[in-house]
Order: C-alpha cells, then structure tokens, then sequence
C-alpha cells in the first residue's frame, strides 16, 4: 500500500511541477508579449 501512494504522489508532484511551468510561460507571454517587428520584403530577384 505504501507503494502504491508513493507512486500517487510521485504522479502528483509530477502533475505540479507541469501545471506551475505551463502558469508560469503562461503569464510571462500574457505579462512581456512579443513585439512584431516589420519583416522587410523579399527580394524580387528572379535567380
């Protein structure tokens, strides 16, 4: 039985430690959003 919530709570802890990356890219992107920077324009040169 001991196992077994150790296992649980490996699981659990796992499960944590996801969630608390994912929050936290999550209100980094939300916080510093990316700025869009003017792509220049292809060259027209035919080869």
């Amino acid at each position: 039985m001991d196992d077994a919530l150790g296992l649980v709570g490996i699981l659990l802890f796992a499960a944590c430690v996801i969630a608390l990356a994912a929050a936290v890219t999550w209100v980094v992107v939300k916080v510093s959003p990316a700025e869009k920077e003017e792509k220049p324009a292809p060259a027209e040169d035919a080869g």
